[in-house]
């Protein structure tokens, strides 16, 4: 606020308007006194004192008022403007499952072989030479006969083995495709949105309260400086 000068001939207390901020105003006044000038001669009238000065200076216990640059020149909005809003969001994960192919199985029968060994008993045929004494009534009849040469043949057998194969089946073996259950972790990154806030406008300063004209408070006296 500029200051304020009044030029009066009368130093009487000069009242200042009330400030409409609702502030308190500081008035101070500073009357100069000028010394007059030396007696003149009786034909040249006295020159009239000059008009005390009173200077005002009002100093504001509120807060400085922003730069001209940075105050609202525009009329002020009629209603204040709609919410803004922000939507944030999320992400989450959505997990399905699908067949592949992991491989196949074959069933192959192959031929291998093996050495074995059995014991098997066998029948054999062999002679064996005995000797009797020959009876009486042997002897006679014997005795009448001609010595001639003989020969006796016995015919002898024996048991071999004999091997033949043949297949028999042991066992059945097949493929059969079953399902089963089985759990695994699923590790991955999921991103989120958030809001922040940044509000760099300095504080409102509080709306004056109007106060009535009969309990508005009288400005301070104007003293002049010694």
């Amino acid at each position: 606020m500029k200051p304020i000068a009044f030029h009066s001939l009368d130093p009487a207390p000069t009242t200042t308007p009330a400030d409409p901020t609702g502030t308190a105003t500081e008035v101070s006044v500073r009357t100069l006194n000028t010394p007059a000038p030396a007696a003149a001669p009786t034909t040249t009238e006295p020159k009239p004192q000059p008009a005390p000065i009173v200077t005002t200076t009002a100093t504001t216990n509120s807060a400085v008022a922003p730069p001209a640059s940075e105050r609202s020149t525009g009329p002020a909005p009629s209603s204040p403007n709609g919410p803004v809003e922000i939507t944030c969001r999320e992400e989450r994960l959505d997990i399905t499952t699908d067949w592949h192919i992991v491989g196949t199985a074959k069933l192959r029968k192959y031929v291998t072989s093996e050495q074995v060994e059995r014991r098997v008993p066998v029948v054999r045929e062999r002679v064996r030479v005995e000797r009797m004494p020959v009876s009486e009534a042997e002897r006679a009849s014997l005795t009448e006969k001609e010595i001639a040469e003989a020969v006796e043949e016995v015919t002898l057998r024996e048991e071999r083995p004999v091997v033949r194969k043949y297949l028999t089946p042991i066992e059945r073996v097949r493929l059969v495709v079953e399902r089963y259950t089985a759990e695994e972790v699923i590790r991955d990154e999921l991103r989120r949105e958030h809001v922040e806030i940044h509000d760099n406008t300095a504080a409102a300063p509080a709306t004056p309260v109007a106060t009535p004209a009969a309990e508005a408070p009288r400005p301070a006296v104007l003293r002049p400086f010694a």
